[in-house]
């Protein structure tokens, strides 16, 4: 799930599974605004979304609170991008 506070309108935070679907639903808020990414309450994320956020984190959006393990991965996907 993907929650956007309306005092916070940047800003949104992805609680639970970042999978399928999902995935499209994050673009399309980042699409309409959102600069910065809670991923504290993450607990799963497939390849793709792992893919998307680290091109995210890149270029357009700041990831905040993110998981250790998430944080790990991410790493190891962007450096196999700058290869």
């Amino acid at each position: 799930m993907i929650t956007q506070d309306p005092r916070e309108p940047g800003r949104a935070r992805v609680i639970g599974s970042l999978t399928g679907d999902a995935v499209q639903i994050l673009l399309d808020a980042v699409g309409s605004g959102v600069a910065v990414l809670d991923l504290a309450e993450v607990v799963q994320v497939d390849d793709s979304a792992v893919h998307v956020l680290a091109r995210l984190g890149a270029a357009s959006c700041t990831l905040i609170a993110c998981p250790r393990w998430l944080e790990l991965w991410l790493a190891r996907v962007r450096g196999k991008a700058a290869v």
